[in-house]
């Protein structure tokens, strides 16, 4: 069912006041128009991801602009059903002829005026015909006076009815087009879904490569603490006489490793800061990104059919050819019955009055009738371009039939990969997990013998690496984790559910 933007607005305002906002920040505002002015954003507070789709959802330029699309959609079906619209019309017009003749000789010009106005009804109805009805006053005056009475009144009403038999009848055929329209809304509304969906899932995955980047630049900080703590070891062991000048400089190169890698973390951060602002249609960039923390991170229990079935019944994309297959199918309704050659009915019936004055020519007795029937007969030879349309209509239904199929098997191929991933993600979090387990035990075993003596400094610079290693390896594990589960729930369409929003269909 076709539905208006104020109502898109609307329902994508009770989803954004369903949506928690974050703590310390305004709640999300209602979707914006072209012009409105929105405050700048403000993520100064502890920052969850349920505000951020829910500022998305209101400030995001992509779904803004959707919007309008669905808007223009909306439009189109007014504008088909506006064929079938009557149109009123009134023409009024006067027409004088003086004519020089041998009369004027003698002082006599013939004069003659006549007055005319003319009141129509034209309209188009479902079964294809036409329908016309008017009405005409004539007013006629005569200098000399040539007949009585003078002026002389007439009026004329008459309605005609023309209807095609065979090319162009059916209200299926009149109602095509109005349907084809109210499919491009629900493609465009469909569409909209597409974009909020998709929109999600950028905020999703936005949200956690910020979490990903700040945690990384913490493991960055405690690194260079700890290569930091080694060098000032280092340099009091060699006054000592215990350790040489080369401990001391591999201690130096790791502090200047750690360095560098701290700087390339803080530009990911602020990239990624960036980038999250940025999707909530931020135009300032001046607010600075309060605190994000991991969400609670379950091992999902994934099943393909289910998934797949949510997909099929929520997922856009499938509903989308579907309806333009059905498009294609009206056009081809109308090939087809355009195939056929043209035979019309048609037929008039009209009555006069003729009087001396206005009021007596509409009251008067209306003694004069006229009307008309017949058939009109069309047969373009062998009707060569009515096939060739046909045949071009029935191949879109065809082709999009393929395509139709061709989606589903993307959707299978990606729903399958969706789970592999939340799986193997699932499984290397495990896995990460003990290994930076390891990495800390190795690294705090390396320490202690090289405060024994009985290690070197270098062999401790690498278990400082290792387990730097691990723990970035363990935070990627489970922000791929976060995303493969965000991708699924793209797929299946269920990101809405979770947010509690409602779209139209």
């Amino acid at each position: 069912m076709p539905c208006s933007l104020p109502r898109l607005r609307a329902a994508l305002t009770l989803a954004l006041c369903s949506l928690p906002a974050f703590a310390g920040a305004a709640a999300a505002p209602a979707p914006a128009s072209f012009g409105d002015a929105l405050p700048p954003v403000d993520l100064s507070g502890p920052v969850s991801l349920q505000g951020c789709v829910g500022q998305a959802l209101g400030r995001n330029f992509t779904v803004r602009i959707q919007q309008f699309n669905v808007e223009e959609s909306i439009d189109s079906v007014v504008i088909q059903q506006a064929a079938f619209e009557p149109v009123f019309g009134f023409n009024a017009n006067r027409s004088v002829s003086q004519t020089a003749t041998n009369e004027s000789y003698l002082g006599i010009v013939p004069y003659s005026r006549v007055d005319t106005g003319t009141f129509s009804v034209n309209d188009t109805i479902l079964t294809g015909g036409t329908l016309s009805a008017s009405y005409n006053l004539e007013k006629i005056l005569y200098n000399p006076t040539f007949s009585l009475p003078n002026p002389s009144y007439s009026s004329n009403a008459s309605i005609s009815v023309t209807q095609p038999l065979l090319q162009g009848a059916g209200t299926d055929y009149g109602r095509a087009l109005i349907e084809s329209a109210r499919l491009g809304v629900r493609i465009s509304n469909l569409t909209f879904k597409s974009t909020v969906l998709t929109m999600i899932y950028n905020v999703e995955t936005t949200y956690y490569n910020l979490l990903y980047q700040r945690e990384q630049y913490k493991v960055a900080t405690d690194t260079l603490k700890q290569a930091q703590q080694l060098l000032d070891e280092n340099t009091i062991r060699r006054q000592t006489g215990v350790l040489t000048d080369l401990d001391v400089m591999n201690a130096r190169a790791g502090v200047a490793a750690a360095q560098n890698q701290l700087i390339l973390d803080e530009q990911a951060v602020h990239n990624s800061e960036d980038a999250l602002l940025q999707l909530l249609g931020d135009r300032e960039f001046k607010s600075a990104v309060g605190s994000i923390a991991f969400p609670p991170l379950t091992e999902p229990d994934v099943s393909f059919d289910r998934s797949y079935k949510l997909a099929r019944d929520n997922g856009p994309n499938l509903a989308v050819a579907q309806a333009t297959i059905d498009q294609y199918k009206l056009t081809a309704l109308r090939a087809k019955r355009n195939m056929l050659p043209q035979l019309n009915v048609n037929g008039g019936l009209g009555y006069g009055s003729y009087a001396a004055s206005a009021s007596e020519s509409v009251t008067g007795a209306w003694n004069g009738y006229n009307w008309t029937a017949g058939l009109t007969v069309s047969i373009p030879w062998e009707m060569r371009a009515n096939r060739a349309a046909y045949r071009q209509a029935l191949s879109g239904v065809r082709s999009q039939e393929v395509a139709y199929d061709q989606a589903d098997q993307a959707l299978v191929v990606q729903v399958r990969a969706a789970i592999r991933s939340v799986q193997a993600n699932a499984a290397s979090v495990r896995s990460s997990g003990e290994n930076t387990r390891y990495a800390e035990k190795a690294y705090e075993l390396q320490k202690a013998q090289f405060d024994a003596g009985l290690a070197t400094s270098y062999l401790v610079l690498q278990s400082e690496n290792n387990l730097e290693t691990a723990r970035v390896s363990e935070l990627q594990a489970k922000v791929n984790l976060l995303s493969a589960i965000a991708d699924l729930r793209f797929l299946e369409g269920s990101s809405l559910a979770l947010y509690h929003i409602q779209l139209p269909e």
